[in-house]
């Protein structure tokens, strides 16, 4: 018998101002994690400033009303703490972990941060210039290239149709006064979760936070709703880059939201399709056929939607029988589900995989934060075992019939164009895409 999982003892408030509090006092080593989201992320941003939502984030860092970007950098540093900021499609985190006798001050630090920010126009000008810079640099890297390709070919001009970090073009275009009013109207408490884990009783923990929140101001109203994706459009999509000797792959489907009914039974399909070494991808492209060294499919699940990947890599000659082998063996999953043996080992190893992921504070407030984010149920965690035993061979079946690719799926490739479109038009239009276009 596996041990039940548990949560901590988690004590939630909402503030007057709207503000969210989850706090679970957690025994265990002495440290403090605090995370402070914000609901929306980079699908609040205008369709033309897309990586305005990340660059708040970091800017926010760099000057508040009390200190400067070099000063919070020595107050961080000096109480043994690690600040960080991020932006995915759906929220901004700052976040803080430290010795648990530093989070009165932890919270002060965050709460300066992520509520008081001036965004010095030198460190946002340096902060753009370095993000353009870095995006650059990753473009060069024909994986990300696919990944950014596959998202603007899924969702378009969705809010969703781009990665968090944003474009170059449109970094570019992004001025202190837009990263100003960014954040003033969605860095604001009634769109906020303070999240706190640790050793500490949350009676303590609640005091402190009241202190230091409870008389933040702000803009009130819900968050504005992102509505979901139209189905990404069949299609091939080859970026052209004539100097790769590999062509990167991804074989896309619609997909579902965070909070589906299918979410359980999806992961699980997925991971026998496509989720390690044992995986029917893996056998059929690399074991039996040696097209590629390594394969994977996966659902992204997001508030409003979703996208079912398979992505792998392999020589410019192969690319057209490894996209025609993903799609048979997503066709074979579809007819008739997994094996009664595939299916009782997957479950294992998913059920024996998913507490490592609640080892540290930190893990347990992420956890958190998500269940927070999606309006999800504490049962979530704790009940994930049941939850992933109770999907069956029919239930797997019916998700990949209603989410795998079909016949004619969305195809992504990034290769010599010259070399490979030409085999690809038996999955469907070919549009080739010059690499800048991406960019």
């Amino acid at each position: 018998m596996s041990t039940p999982i548990r949560l901590p003892p988690i004590q939630r408030e909402r503030f007057g101002n709207g503000l969210e509090v989850v706090v679970a006092t957690r025994k265990g080593v002495p440290l403090a994690a605090a995370r402070l989201v914000f609901r929306g992320g980079s699908s609040l941003e205008p369709a033309d400033r897309a990586g305005l939502a990340h660059l708040v984030a970091l800017s926010a860092r760099r000057g508040t009303k009390r200190h400067s970007g070099d000063e919070l950098d020595l107050l961080v540093e000096s109480l043994g703490a690690d600040l960080g900021a991020g932006v995915d499609e759906d929220a901004a985190t700052f976040g803080l972990s430290a010795p648990v006798e530093a989070l009165p001050r932890c919270l002060e630090v965050l709460g300066e941060v992520a509520t008081a920010p001036t965004f010095p126009a030198r460190e946002v000008a340096r902060l753009r210039r370095r993000e353009v810079a870095s995006i650059a640099h990753d473009l060069d890297e024909p994986a990300v290239l696919a990944d950014r390709a596959l998202l603007e070919a899924a969702f378009g001009d969705h809010p969703y149709g781009h990665p968090p970090e944003g474009r170059a073009r449109d970094l570019l275009r992004v001025r202190r006064a837009e990263v100003l009013d960014h954040h003033g109207r969605h860095c604001r408490p009634a769109a906020a979760i303070l999240l706190v884990v640790g050793p500490v009783p949350a009676p303590d923990v609640l005091a402190l936070v009241v202190r230091r929140f409870a008389g933040w101001a702000g803009e009130g109203g819900p968050v504005p709703e992102v509505p979901a994706p139209a189905p990404p459009r069949p299609q091939v999509v080859v970026v052209d880059r004539p100097d790769l000797s590999q062509a990167q792959v991804r074989i896309a489907s619609a997909g579902f939201g965070r909070r589906s009914p299918q979410y359980h039974a999806g992961m699980v399909a997925s991971a026998v399709l496509g989720g390690g070494f044992t995986s029917r991808l893996m056998e059929a492209i690399r074991v039996n056929r040696g097209l590629s060294y390594g394969v994977r499919s996966r659902f992204a699940t997001s508030a409003s939607g979703g996208l079912f990947t398979i992505s792998s890599f392999t020589k410019v000659e192969s690319t057209s029988d490894l996209v025609e082998v993903a799609l048979e063996e997503a066709a074979r999953f579809a007819d008739a589900g997994p094996t009664a043996e595939e299916l009782e080992r997957m479950q294992g190893y998913l059920c024996g995989l998913f507490p490592l992921s609640l080892e540290t504070h930190d893990q347990v407030a992420d956890r958190l934060a998500d269940l927070a984010l999606y309006r999800l149920s504490d049962d979530e965690v704790t009940g994930f075992r049941e939850r992933v035993r109770a999907v069956t061979r029919d239930d797997c079946r019916a998700v990949a019939q209603r989410y795998f690719p079909g016949a004619r799926p969305l195809v992504v490739v990034v290769g010599p164009a010259g070399k490979i479109a030409g085999a690809l038009r038996r999955f469907g239009d070919v549009r080739v895409v010059p690499v800048r276009k991406v960019k």
